[in-house]
């Protein structure tokens, strides 16, 4: 089993924005079939588990998806950190027997993250309570709050960018940030990997040496960055091509199968789109990009996006 505790890096009245020049065209990175501005309306319903056994996922992998979207949360100040992981861990709690439930005769064990029955549930538990949090005082949650760091409980009092007031404009950062999260982390590695990247994680695309086409290296580059989650066992198979200059992306068997539908059930803005934030985030540290749609069946998430090179 392991427990979750991340550290948070807020600081008394201050925080580091250095990307917020970088997110001007944040709506980019988000999935165009989730409205952030619509009217919330909450459908309490679950939807049926994948019936298939999925491959099972690598820890580190594990780790890194569930602290790219925590770290994110920090780095805006979206929330008291604190607070936000006594919520996600009540959230998961609550919903733990009737998850298991839903999930018979297939079985898991409370910390397995090696287990994507259990990942999948985890990372529900992480982004409802995210999406119940951003959806306060309509769409504004609290500019400044208190927030305990470490394990002495010393208080510090965290006051949010205004260009991230609300929920409008907090889910477009969010989005950006995850992707660039977890690539920094796929290519850099962290503690659970002993500060070494991951197995093949690629470069961004360098259309300037003349090598090949254009759209050679797009499905190459995205082909590559998807093998990484491939072999850490994030899913099943994937499929990458382009047809009518869009491209075309199709992920067997994810570990959040389950979990983007539950949330999507519950009127969720944001969801755990860890392959869209990923690959949205390196078409456009590559230079194109992109917006894109996904359309989720009972054995897979497939994404077509549309490119502007």
């Amino acid at each position: 089993m392991m427990a979750l505790a991340f550290a948070s890096s807020s600081s008394l009245f201050s925080a580091s924005y250095a990307f917020a020049d970088e997110i001007e065209e944040g709506d980019l990175f988000l999935p165009q079939n989730i409205d952030i501005s619509d009217e919330f309306k909450e459908i309490s319903q679950w939807g049926d588990p994948p019936v298939f056994l999925r491959k099972t996922l690598e820890i580190a992998l594990a780790v890194a998806l569930l602290r790219s979207s925590y770290d994110a949360i920090d780095e805006l100040n979206i929330c008291a950190m604190d607070e936000f992981q006594i919520k996600s861990w009540k959230t998961r709690q609550l919903s733990y027997e009737a998850y298991k439930s839903l999930i018979y005769p297939l079985a898991m064990e409370q910390g397995d993250l090696k287990n994507p029955l259990y990942f999948d549930h985890i990372s529900f538990s992480q982004y409802s309570t995210l999406n119940a949090i951003l959806n306060r005082n309509n769409g504004k949650p609290d500019m400044e709050f208190e927030e305990k760091l470490g394990f002495e409980g010393e208080v510090k009092r965290v006051k949010r960018d205004e260009k991230f007031a609300t929920r409008k404009e907090l889910i477009p950062a969010f989005s950006y940030l995850v992707g660039r999260n977890i690539f920094n982390f796929l290519k850099n590695g962290f503690e659970l990997t002993e500060d070494k990247p991951f197995n093949g994680v690629p470069e961004f695309i360098n259309f300037d040496d003349g090598s090949q086409d254009n759209s050679v290296k797009i499905v190459d580059g995205v082909k590559a960055l998807l093998q990484v989650f491939l072999n850490y066992g994030f899913c099943k198979e994937f499929q990458v091509s382009l047809r009518d200059g869009k491209l075309i992306v199709d992920v067997v068997g994810p570990a959040m199968l389950w979990s983007i539908g539950a949330l999507e059930n519950e009127g969720a803005r944001v969801v755990n789109d860890y392959i869209g934030y990923t690959t949205s985030y390196f078409l456009y540290k590559s230079g194109v990009k992109s917006k894109r749609r996904y359309v989720k069946t009972d054995s897979s998430m497939v994404y077509t996006f549309d490119l502007f090179v």
